[in-house]
Protein backbone atom coordinates (compact mmCIF):
# COMPACT_ATOMS: atom_id res chain seq x y z
CA UNK A 1 0.00 0.00 0.00
CA UNK A 2 1.44 3.78 -0.95
CA UNK A 3 2.62 5.47 2.04
CA UNK A 4 -0.35 8.27 3.13
CA UNK A 5 -2.91 6.53 0.10
CA UNK A 6 -6.16 5.76 2.53
CA UNK A 7 -7.64 2.91 1.48
CA UNK A 8 -10.53 2.48 -0.41
CA UNK A 9 -12.60 1.18 2.01
CA UNK A 10 -12.06 3.67 4.54
CA UNK A 11 -12.18 6.75 2.12
CA UNK A 12 -16.28 7.20 2.91
CA UNK A 13 -15.66 6.80 6.68
CA UNK A 14 -13.03 9.59 6.65
CA UNK A 15 -15.15 11.56 4.26
CA UNK A 16 -18.21 11.57 6.48
CA UNK A 17 -16.51 12.01 9.23
CA UNK A 18 -14.82 15.28 7.91
CA UNK A 19 -17.84 16.83 6.31
CA UNK A 20 -19.85 16.09 10.02
CA UNK A 21 -16.77 18.17 11.18
CA UNK A 22 -17.14 21.04 9.26
CA UNK A 23 -20.26 21.05 9.12
CA UNK A 24 -20.54 21.61 13.31
CA UNK A 25 -17.89 23.91 12.93
CA UNK A 26 -19.77 26.19 10.37
CA UNK A 27 -22.77 25.81 13.26
CA UNK A 28 -20.74 27.03 15.70
CA UNK A 29 -19.73 30.00 14.14
CA UNK A 30 -22.77 30.73 13.23
CA UNK A 31 -24.01 30.53 17.05
CA UNK A 32 -20.75 32.67 17.90
CA UNK A 33 -21.95 35.44 15.10
CA UNK A 34 -25.83 35.59 16.00
CA UNK A 35 -24.55 35.55 19.34
CA UNK A 36 -22.51 38.35 19.02
CA UNK A 37 -25.51 40.61 16.94
CA UNK A 38 -27.35 40.22 19.86
CA UNK A 39 -25.22 41.45 22.22
CA UNK A 40 -25.30 44.73 19.91
CA UNK A 41 -28.66 44.98 20.92
CA UNK A 42 -29.74 48.59 22.79
CA UNK A 43 -31.04 47.60 26.21
CA UNK A 44 -34.56 49.25 26.94
CA UNK A 45 -36.51 49.80 29.80
CA UNK A 46 -40.04 50.67 28.26
CA UNK A 47 -42.98 50.35 30.51
CA UNK A 48 -44.84 49.30 27.69
CA UNK A 49 -43.98 47.11 24.89
CA UNK A 50 -42.87 48.28 21.29
CA UNK A 51 -44.08 45.53 18.89
CA UNK A 52 -42.21 46.19 15.14
CA UNK A 53 -43.59 43.68 12.21
CA UNK A 54 -42.27 42.71 9.29
CA UNK A 55 -44.57 42.52 6.32
CA UNK A 56 -42.95 41.47 3.25
CA UNK A 57 -44.97 38.94 1.90
CA UNK A 58 -47.87 40.84 -0.01
CA UNK A 59 -49.96 38.84 -1.98
CA UNK A 60 -53.01 40.46 -0.59
CA UNK A 61 -54.58 37.12 1.21
CA UNK A 62 -51.49 37.25 2.88
CA UNK A 63 -51.45 40.64 4.20
CA UNK A 64 -55.51 40.25 5.25
CA UNK A 65 -54.74 37.19 7.01
CA UNK A 66 -52.26 39.27 9.74
CA UNK A 67 -54.28 41.85 10.19
CA UNK A 68 -55.74 40.06 13.36
CA UNK A 69 -52.34 40.05 14.88
CA UNK A 70 -52.64 43.69 15.65
CA UNK A 71 -56.01 43.63 17.28
CA UNK A 72 -55.05 40.96 19.55
CA UNK A 73 -51.47 42.06 20.24
CA UNK A 74 -53.42 45.33 21.81
CA UNK A 75 -55.86 43.50 23.34
CA UNK A 76 -53.32 41.74 25.53
CA UNK A 77 -51.44 44.33 25.95
CA UNK A 78 -53.07 48.39 26.26
CA UNK A 79 -50.88 50.78 25.68
CA UNK A 80 -48.65 49.07 23.52
CA UNK A 81 -47.11 49.94 20.35
CA UNK A 82 -47.14 48.59 17.05
CA UNK A 83 -44.73 49.41 14.51
CA UNK A 84 -45.34 47.65 10.93
CA UNK A 85 -42.75 47.55 8.52
CA UNK A 86 -43.98 46.98 4.97
CA UNK A 87 -44.74 47.96 1.10
CA UNK A 88 -47.49 47.71 -1.67
CA UNK A 89 -50.48 45.79 -1.00
CA UNK A 90 -49.49 45.33 2.64
CA UNK A 91 -49.56 49.24 3.39
CA UNK A 92 -52.69 49.41 1.24
CA UNK A 93 -54.62 46.72 3.55
CA UNK A 94 -53.34 48.75 6.35
CA UNK A 95 -53.23 52.34 5.46
CA UNK A 96 -56.69 53.19 7.87
CA UNK A 97 -56.28 50.37 10.82
CA UNK A 98 -56.91 52.02 13.76
CA UNK A 99 -54.46 49.06 16.04
CA UNK A 100 -51.29 50.34 13.58
CA UNK A 101 -49.20 53.44 15.59
CA UNK A 102 -46.56 53.81 12.98
CA UNK A 103 -46.99 52.41 9.30
CA UNK A 104 -43.59 52.42 7.31
CA UNK A 105 -43.49 52.36 3.83
CA UNK A 106 -40.30 49.89 2.88
CA UNK A 107 -38.34 48.06 0.30
CA UNK A 108 -38.63 44.05 0.03
CA UNK A 109 -35.23 43.61 1.82
CA UNK A 110 -34.09 41.44 -0.82
CA UNK A 111 -32.52 37.96 -1.49
CA UNK A 112 -28.42 38.42 -1.01
CA UNK A 113 -26.82 38.92 2.15
CA UNK A 114 -25.65 42.35 0.90
CA UNK A 115 -29.01 43.88 0.24
CA UNK A 116 -30.65 42.22 3.27
CA UNK A 117 -27.25 43.68 5.43
CA UNK A 118 -28.10 47.39 3.38
CA UNK A 119 -31.73 47.19 4.38
CA UNK A 120 -31.61 46.35 7.66
CA UNK A 121 -29.13 49.41 8.38
CA UNK A 122 -31.59 51.75 6.44
CA UNK A 123 -34.71 50.69 8.27
CA UNK A 124 -32.78 50.68 11.72
CA UNK A 125 -31.85 54.70 10.81
CA UNK A 126 -35.35 54.79 9.85
CA UNK A 127 -36.77 53.89 12.70
CA UNK A 128 -33.74 56.50 14.89
CA UNK A 129 -34.94 59.50 13.34
CA UNK A 130 -38.50 58.40 14.31
CA UNK A 131 -36.98 57.93 17.57
CA UNK A 132 -38.92 54.30 17.98
CA UNK A 133 -37.20 51.48 20.10
CA UNK A 134 -38.71 48.23 19.34
CA UNK A 135 -38.73 46.05 22.44
CA UNK A 136 -39.67 43.13 20.08
CA UNK A 137 -39.43 41.82 16.50
CA UNK A 138 -42.33 39.58 14.80
CA UNK A 139 -42.88 38.15 11.89
CA UNK A 140 -45.92 36.08 11.18
CA UNK A 141 -46.33 32.66 9.13
CA UNK A 142 -46.46 34.33 5.68
CA UNK A 143 -43.31 35.73 6.54
CA UNK A 144 -41.22 32.58 6.88
CA UNK A 145 -38.64 33.32 4.44
CA UNK A 146 -34.75 32.81 5.77
CA UNK A 147 -34.01 36.07 4.62
CA UNK A 148 -36.56 37.85 6.38
CA UNK A 149 -35.15 35.97 9.44
CA UNK A 150 -31.90 37.28 8.86
CA UNK A 151 -33.28 40.82 8.32
CA UNK A 152 -34.61 40.64 11.76
CA UNK A 153 -31.99 39.49 13.41
CA UNK A 154 -29.35 41.88 11.54
CA UNK A 155 -31.15 44.80 12.83
CA UNK A 156 -29.86 44.38 15.81
CA UNK A 157 -32.75 45.86 18.04
CA UNK A 158 -34.65 43.83 19.62
CA UNK A 159 -35.88 40.06 20.61
CA UNK A 160 -37.39 38.29 17.48
CA UNK A 161 -39.96 35.63 16.84
CA UNK A 162 -40.87 34.15 13.72
CA UNK A 163 -41.73 30.79 11.79
CA UNK A 164 -38.92 30.45 9.05
CA UNK A 165 -37.23 27.04 9.60
CA UNK A 166 -34.22 28.75 10.39
CA UNK A 167 -34.47 28.47 14.33
CA UNK A 168 -30.98 29.71 15.16
CA UNK A 169 -32.10 32.89 13.64
CA UNK A 170 -35.04 33.79 16.30
CA UNK A 171 -35.01 34.24 20.10
CA UNK A 172 -38.58 33.18 19.96
CA UNK A 173 -39.43 29.73 17.02
CA UNK A 174 -42.40 28.49 16.41
CA UNK A 175 -43.31 25.72 14.47
CA UNK A 176 -45.89 26.23 12.15
CA UNK A 177 -49.06 23.51 12.65
CA UNK A 178 -50.42 22.64 9.71
CA UNK A 179 -53.88 20.98 11.73
CA UNK A 180 -54.76 25.00 12.28
CA UNK A 181 -55.22 28.11 9.63
CA UNK A 182 -52.77 30.58 9.00
CA UNK A 183 -54.90 33.01 11.02
CA UNK A 184 -54.65 31.21 14.04
CA UNK A 185 -51.00 30.02 13.74
CA UNK A 186 -50.46 34.24 12.70
CA UNK A 187 -51.91 34.51 16.43
CA UNK A 188 -49.83 32.24 17.85
CA UNK A 189 -47.29 35.54 18.02
CA UNK A 190 -49.06 37.30 20.55
CA UNK A 191 -49.52 33.62 23.15
CA UNK A 192 -50.53 30.39 22.02
CA UNK A 193 -53.89 30.73 23.87
CA UNK A 194 -54.82 33.78 21.99
CA UNK A 195 -58.46 33.67 21.24
CA UNK A 196 -59.59 33.42 17.17
CA UNK A 197 -59.96 36.90 15.65
CA UNK A 198 -61.52 37.95 12.16
CA UNK A 199 -59.80 39.74 10.17
CA UNK A 200 -60.07 43.30 9.48
CA UNK A 201 -59.76 45.54 6.66
CA UNK A 202 -60.90 49.75 7.68
CA UNK A 203 -61.66 52.40 5.03
CA UNK A 204 -61.88 56.05 5.64
CA UNK A 205 -65.33 58.13 4.81
CA UNK A 206 -63.73 58.79 1.76
CA UNK A 207 -63.27 55.69 0.79
CA UNK A 208 -67.01 55.42 1.80
CA UNK A 209 -68.25 57.72 -0.44
CA UNK A 210 -66.17 56.35 -3.71
CA UNK A 211 -67.38 52.84 -2.95
CA UNK A 212 -71.09 54.39 -2.60
CA UNK A 213 -70.87 56.33 -5.70
CA UNK A 214 -69.91 53.23 -8.14
CA UNK A 215 -72.74 50.91 -6.68
CA UNK A 216 -75.06 54.17 -7.19
CA UNK A 217 -74.12 54.04 -10.62
CA UNK A 218 -74.57 50.66 -11.55
CA UNK A 219 -77.59 50.18 -9.39
CA UNK A 220 -79.92 53.27 -9.34
CA UNK A 221 -82.98 51.67 -8.10
CA UNK A 222 -81.56 50.45 -4.86
CA UNK A 223 -81.82 46.33 -6.12
CA UNK A 224 -79.70 43.89 -3.59
CA UNK A 225 -76.44 43.60 -5.21
CA UNK A 226 -74.78 40.54 -5.69
CA UNK A 227 -70.56 40.61 -6.34
CA UNK A 228 -68.90 38.31 -8.77
CA UNK A 229 -65.22 37.68 -8.73
CA UNK A 230 -64.68 35.18 -11.47
CA UNK A 231 -60.94 35.00 -12.27
CA UNK A 232 -58.47 34.11 -9.77
CA UNK A 233 -54.52 35.87 -9.73
CA UNK A 234 -53.20 32.79 -12.85
CA UNK A 235 -50.93 31.74 -9.89
CA UNK A 236 -52.68 28.26 -9.19
CA UNK A 237 -55.85 26.59 -11.21
CA UNK A 238 -58.65 27.86 -9.24
CA UNK A 239 -61.22 29.22 -11.95
CA UNK A 240 -64.77 28.17 -12.67
CA UNK A 241 -66.08 26.98 -15.61
CA UNK A 242 -67.49 30.42 -18.17
CA UNK A 243 -70.57 28.27 -18.63
CA UNK A 244 -71.27 27.60 -15.15
CA UNK A 245 -70.75 30.92 -13.87
CA UNK A 246 -72.96 32.21 -16.72
CA UNK A 247 -75.53 29.86 -15.50
CA UNK A 248 -75.17 30.66 -11.81
CA UNK A 249 -75.23 34.63 -12.83
CA UNK A 250 -78.77 34.27 -14.73
CA UNK A 251 -79.92 32.89 -11.82
CA UNK A 252 -79.04 34.98 -9.20
CA UNK A 253 -80.16 37.81 -11.41
CA UNK A 254 -83.73 35.90 -12.16
CA UNK A 255 -84.29 36.21 -8.59
CA UNK A 256 -84.17 39.86 -8.53
CA UNK A 257 -80.44 40.62 -7.19
CA UNK A 258 -78.31 43.05 -9.69
CA UNK A 259 -75.16 42.19 -10.00
CA UNK A 260 -71.41 43.76 -10.42
CA UNK A 261 -68.15 42.78 -11.00
CA UNK A 262 -64.91 42.56 -9.13
CA UNK A 263 -60.99 41.97 -10.17
CA UNK A 264 -58.45 43.81 -11.59
CA UNK A 265 -57.80 45.68 -15.10
CA UNK A 266 -55.96 42.33 -16.00
CA UNK A 267 -59.03 40.72 -15.48
CA UNK A 268 -61.45 42.53 -17.97
CA UNK A 269 -61.33 39.99 -21.03
CA UNK A 270 -62.45 37.03 -18.79
CA UNK A 271 -65.18 39.38 -16.82
CA UNK A 272 -66.71 40.41 -20.51
CA UNK A 273 -66.75 36.63 -21.70
CA UNK A 274 -68.39 35.44 -18.96
CA UNK A 275 -71.07 38.40 -18.76
CA UNK A 276 -71.91 37.79 -22.31
CA UNK A 277 -72.44 34.69 -22.39
CA UNK A 278 -74.29 34.90 -19.29
CA UNK A 279 -76.51 38.07 -21.40
CA UNK A 280 -75.74 39.54 -17.64
CA UNK A 281 -76.92 43.34 -17.32
CA UNK A 282 -74.37 43.47 -14.09
CA UNK A 283 -71.28 45.58 -14.47
CA UNK A 284 -68.12 45.42 -14.22
CA UNK A 285 -66.13 47.75 -11.62
CA UNK A 286 -62.60 45.83 -11.93
CA UNK A 287 -59.52 47.95 -11.13
CA UNK A 288 -61.43 50.84 -10.17
CA UNK A 289 -61.56 50.66 -6.51
CA UNK A 290 -58.33 50.89 -3.83
CA UNK A 291 -58.15 48.03 -1.09
CA UNK A 292 -60.21 50.52 1.17
CA UNK A 293 -62.81 51.09 -0.73
CA UNK A 294 -63.23 47.32 -1.88
CA UNK A 295 -64.02 46.70 1.97
CA UNK A 296 -66.34 49.55 1.82
CA UNK A 297 -67.70 48.51 -1.73
CA UNK A 298 -68.21 44.82 -0.41
CA UNK A 299 -69.60 45.84 3.09
CA UNK A 300 -73.00 46.97 0.51
CA UNK A 301 -72.91 44.13 -1.23
CA UNK A 302 -75.21 41.49 0.00
CA UNK A 303 -73.57 38.21 -1.26
CA UNK A 304 -70.37 37.53 -2.63
CA UNK A 305 -69.48 34.61 -5.26
CA UNK A 306 -66.14 34.43 -5.99
CA UNK A 307 -63.18 31.75 -6.74
CA UNK A 308 -59.89 31.41 -4.20
CA UNK A 309 -58.41 34.97 -5.10
CA UNK A 310 -57.50 37.68 -2.72
CA UNK A 311 -60.57 39.60 -3.08
CA UNK A 312 -62.39 36.53 -0.83
CA UNK A 313 -60.32 37.72 1.78
CA UNK A 314 -61.39 41.15 1.68
CA UNK A 315 -65.24 40.05 1.83
CA UNK A 316 -64.18 37.84 4.85
CA UNK A 317 -62.69 40.97 6.55
CA UNK A 318 -66.00 42.61 5.14
CA UNK A 319 -68.34 40.14 6.40
CA UNK A 320 -70.24 39.62 3.43
CA UNK A 321 -72.03 36.77 3.08
CA UNK A 322 -70.25 34.91 0.74
CA UNK A 323 -70.20 31.53 -1.46
CA UNK A 324 -66.42 30.41 -1.74
CA UNK A 325 -65.83 28.07 -4.80
CA UNK A 326 -62.34 26.28 -4.00
CA UNK A 327 -60.21 23.95 -5.08
CA UNK A 328 -59.50 20.35 -3.92
CA UNK A 329 -55.92 20.29 -4.06
CA UNK A 330 -54.58 22.55 -1.31
CA UNK A 331 -55.61 22.34 2.45
CA UNK A 332 -58.84 23.88 3.22
CA UNK A 333 -57.88 24.75 6.96
CA UNK A 334 -54.87 27.02 5.64
CA UNK A 335 -56.93 29.85 3.98
CA UNK A 336 -60.55 28.78 3.62
CA UNK A 337 -63.47 30.41 5.84
CA UNK A 338 -64.65 27.38 7.18
CA UNK A 339 -65.55 28.35 10.32
CA UNK A 340 -67.44 31.70 9.32
CA UNK A 341 -71.42 31.58 9.78
CA UNK A 342 -71.60 33.67 7.01
CA UNK A 343 -69.72 31.47 4.18
CA UNK A 344 -70.69 28.78 2.34
CA UNK A 345 -67.39 26.98 1.00
CA UNK A 346 -67.94 24.91 -2.56
CA UNK A 347 -65.28 22.37 -3.44
CA UNK A 348 -64.57 18.33 -3.58
CA UNK A 349 -63.49 16.39 -1.55
CA UNK A 350 -59.68 16.75 -0.47
CA UNK A 351 -57.49 15.59 -3.41
CA UNK A 352 -53.77 17.55 -2.44
CA UNK A 353 -52.18 16.40 -5.73
CA UNK A 354 -48.79 18.11 -6.75
CA UNK A 355 -50.19 21.23 -8.57
CA UNK A 356 -47.55 19.44 -11.36
CA UNK A 357 -50.29 16.90 -11.84
CA UNK A 358 -53.49 19.19 -12.04
CA UNK A 359 -54.58 18.64 -15.88
CA UNK A 360 -54.36 21.65 -17.72
CA UNK A 361 -58.11 21.98 -18.66
CA UNK A 362 -59.14 21.72 -14.43
CA UNK A 363 -61.41 24.04 -13.94
CA UNK A 364 -63.06 23.35 -10.56
CA UNK A 365 -64.30 20.24 -11.89
CA UNK A 366 -66.28 19.03 -8.70
CA UNK A 367 -68.32 22.48 -8.23
CA UNK A 368 -71.84 22.07 -10.40
CA UNK A 369 -74.16 24.82 -11.17
CA UNK A 370 -76.85 23.23 -8.98
CA UNK A 371 -74.85 23.35 -5.85
CA UNK A 372 -74.07 26.71 -6.30
CA UNK A 373 -77.55 27.64 -7.08
CA UNK A 374 -78.76 25.49 -4.12
CA UNK A 375 -75.84 27.47 -1.73
CA UNK A 376 -77.22 31.00 -3.23
CA UNK A 377 -80.58 30.21 -2.15
CA UNK A 378 -79.46 29.38 1.52
CA UNK A 379 -77.37 32.39 1.88
CA UNK A 380 -80.30 34.92 0.22
CA UNK A 381 -82.69 33.07 2.97
CA UNK A 382 -80.24 32.87 6.54
CA UNK A 383 -78.68 36.57 5.26
CA UNK A 384 -81.15 38.31 3.47
CA UNK A 385 -80.92 41.58 2.20
CA UNK A 386 -81.06 44.23 4.90
CA UNK A 387 -79.70 48.10 5.34
CA UNK A 388 -79.00 47.25 8.88
CA UNK A 389 -76.67 44.96 7.87
CA UNK A 390 -74.53 46.96 5.68
CA UNK A 391 -74.66 49.52 8.40
CA UNK A 392 -73.57 46.49 11.04
CA UNK A 393 -70.71 45.97 8.75
CA UNK A 394 -69.89 49.52 7.89
CA UNK A 395 -69.61 50.38 11.55
CA UNK A 396 -67.47 47.56 12.61
CA UNK A 397 -64.62 48.79 10.07
CA UNK A 398 -64.94 52.53 9.11
CA UNK A 399 -62.05 54.42 10.83
CA UNK A 400 -60.71 57.80 11.40
CA UNK A 401 -56.81 56.84 11.07
CA UNK A 402 -55.18 57.95 8.49
CA UNK A 403 -51.42 55.85 9.45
Amino acid sequence: MDAGRIPSNKRSHFTSGHDGMVLTMRNTLLRVFFHLIRLRRPRTSLASPVFLVLQYRIPLGCCVHATPIYAALKAAHPGCTIIVATRGLGRSVLLHDPNIDHLLDTPDPGTSFRDVRSHARLLRERLQRLNLRPTHILQDASNRRGTLALFALLLRLAPTKGFADIPQLYDTHITYDTSRSLIDNNLRLVGDATPHVEPAVYFTTDDLAAASSLLRATNPDAHPITAFVVQGSGAQPNNWHDHRFAELIRHVESVGHRTVFLGTHAEADTINRIRSLAASQGHTLAGRTTIPQLAALLCLCDALVTVDTGTLHVGRAAQVPMIVLAPTWQAAIEWLPLTVANAIVLRGEDNLLARADIPEDYRLDEISVASAIDAFTQLDTRFPPSVHAHEQRLARLLSNTRT
